[in-house]
């Protein structure tokens, strides 16, 4: 898709540096009359931030949102596990050519995504890999959404990239908090501390859009975390 099509991403259009051309597989959402929301965090989560990081990809699904993020390992897999299991569409942002599959132990979540959903990237088929094109691709997971929670994340993390980014470009930030005493969640509370929204449900989240979206009631209990992996 590119820059010039009529069906290229309104929000992802209106960003500082937008890609003029992205690949996707799978089947894209509406993405101007859905809202999206990004759901990112450590690729070493904690229990808790799997736990929470699956109950939120649900909890936005049900209630008629659309789950973005890298499909790393950690928290981006849960969300996205949760979110399918919410029986809605999910969109994994790549930051590899669009035929590659990373993390490679990641196919089976990629092939219910892509029934469902969309991959996307805006490196095409065998392009090479390098370290620098994962937080270039954060810009594209925060550009598609109307705001963007962290929901674990240590001091040092591409998540809080992703944050900043969002920030920069004029979305909304949400961060959960934990323990003060754990390392893997540093990140979260200080992005709480500079001014993110603290979010203790997903209800935090929606209630900033619900002008915007007729967003249904969540429904059902969250999926066990071992369906998560």
């Amino acid at each position: 898709m590119t820059y010039n099509d009529a069906a290229y991403p309104n929000r992802l259009k209106n960003i500082s540096d937008p890609p003029l051309v992205f690949y996707y597989k799978g089947r894209l959402p509406d993405f101007d009359g859905m809202p999206l929301i990004g759901v990112v965090g450590t690729r070493t989560a904690s229990v808790y931030g799997l736990q929470t990081a699956k109950r939120m990809g649900y909890q936005i699904a049900q209630c008629g949102g659309v789950v973005v993020s890298g499909m790393a390992q950690g928290v981006d897999g849960a969300a996205h596990t949760g979110a399918l299991q919410g029986a809605m569409p999910t969109v994994a942002g790549f930051g590899t050519a669009i035929d590659e599959c990373y993390p490679a132990n990641h196919g089976g979540l990629l092939r219910q995504i892509l029934r469902h959903g969309a991959a996307i990237s805006e490196y095409p088929p065998g392009k090479r890999g390098y370290s620098s094109y994962f937080p270039q691709r954060n810009r594209i997971i925060s550009g598609l959404c109307l705001g963007t929670v962290v929901v674990e994340a240590p001091k040092k993390s591409g998540s809080l990239i992703t944050a900043s980014l969002a920030l920069d470009q004029g979305r909304d930030v949400f961060a959960v908090p934990a323990n003060v005493d754990a390392a893997s969640s540093e990140g979260c509370n200080i992005l709480i501390q500079s001014g993110a929204k603290l979010v203790r449900s997903v209800s935090d989240i929606l209630e900033e859009y619900e002008g915007l979206y007729p967003f249904a009631p969540a429904r059902g209990e969250m999926p066990l975390l071992q369906d998560a992996q």
